[in-house]
């Protein structure tokens, strides 16, 4: 696994896993819906989903050029955030938009899993909370523990079913990162080879 492809297991991509890994292991096969608005997580989320074998991937964003890169990678694109779609019983916000997570929560099967991987500034964001209750629907956010997912992401990059390159638009050398870092609207990979 080269350097680059793998720079992101420490953050990115086992948060990415958190939100889809453990529920695609219980229950192999399963359709995903992704709710983002970030420059990887959810691509990620996304790559993961597929590599690990979910029935479908459908990919919910309002940036294009991640719709398009979604596309790509296999997944069922949806432009926006419509009120409610599937149901799916994986589903995953990656976006700190409230449009977002309303779309991921309601969307979720009766007894499904929601995985919340953003992050809200306003002192409240209000949920759902009685379509959730009535639907059985479980919730989880809170920050990764990376360290044990590493060696699964690994394992699954070096038989060649995860490629975060496809994820990781650009990749610069340490001299451009100045630069890089003040332009940025992708997923960022800085080499110091």
């Amino acid at each position: 696994v080269s350097p680059e492809a793998a720079a992101s297991v420490s953050d990115n991509l086992a948060d990415a896993w958190r939100t889809v890994g453990p529920q695609l292991e219980a229950r192999p096969g399963a359709e995903v819906l992704i709710a983002s608005a970030t420059p990887s997580l959810g691509l990620y989320a996304a790559a993961i989903a597929l590599a690990l074998g979910a029935g479908r991937v459908v990919y919910c964003d309002r940036d294009a050029a991640r719709l398009a890169r979604a596309g790509e990678l296999g997944c069922e694109v949806v432009e926006g955030y419509p009120k409610r779609l599937g149901p799916f019983p994986v589903t995953v916000d990656a976006s700190g938009d409230r449009d977002a997570l309303h779309l991921a929560l309601r969307s979720t099967e009766p007894e499904g899993f929601c995985t919340v991987a953003s992050i809200f500034y306003e002192p409240e964001t209000p949920f759902p909370m009685l379509e959730m209750y009535t639907a059985g629907i479980t919730v989880h956010t809170g920050r990764v523990h990376a360290r044990p997912v590493a060696p699964k992401l690994l394992d699954l990059m070096a038989a060649g079913r995860l490629r975060p390159e496809r994820v990781a638009g650009t990749v610069v050398p340490w001299d451009q990162a100045p630069e890089a870092l003040a332009d940025r609207r992708e997923k960022l990979v800085i080499s110091r080879a």
